[in-house]
């Protein structure tokens, strides 16, 4: 993206409220509490293998990604995992979303990862359009 009024940034603690909106509207079925928010935000920000990242575009927050390091057994190695990924609804479609995937791939390989993927269900042509190919079903369970 040539916009030069767009930044990536590393999330801070005082990134805590907006980052409760954007992750409550992610959210499809159960949005989180502000307090839940602040409190993983607390324990990601600074956190060795977690990455998240704040667009802006003119100074406000217009998404968000976090891409977390897993040692996998299953790659010999490394790999990242894109947990969250929000642009807000009217922003869409301006790269946005594709320079917060390009910073986290950046992030995934320094860290060594083989590879970096993603679970969704909502967003698949968006990811095959920035070269991610389907592999596998994610399957989730609540737990009490």
């Amino acid at each position: 993206m040539a916009d030069a009024a767009l930044s990536i940034r590393a999330a801070t603690f005082r990134d805590a409220a907006v980052l409760a909106g954007f992750a409550a509207d992610l959210a499809l079925s159960a949005p989180p509490e502000p307090d839940g928010v602040a409190g993983a935000l607390a324990a990601l920000v600074g956190q060795f293998g977690v990455g998240v990242l704040v667009a802006e575009h003119d100074g406000e927050p217009v998404g968000y990604v976090a891409v977390h390091r897993l040692p996998a057994l299953f790659a010999g190695g490394v790999v990242a995992v894109v947990e969250e990924l929000y642009v807000i609804p009217d922003r869409r479609a301006e790269g946005i979303g594709a320079a917060l995937m390009a910073e986290a791939e950046h992030i995934a390989s320094g860290w060594g990862a083989a590879h970096i993927c993603v679970a969704t269900s909502r967003a698949v042509d968006f990811y095959k359009g920035l070269g991610y190919e389907p592999t596998a079903r994610f399957l989730k369970k609540g737990l009490d």
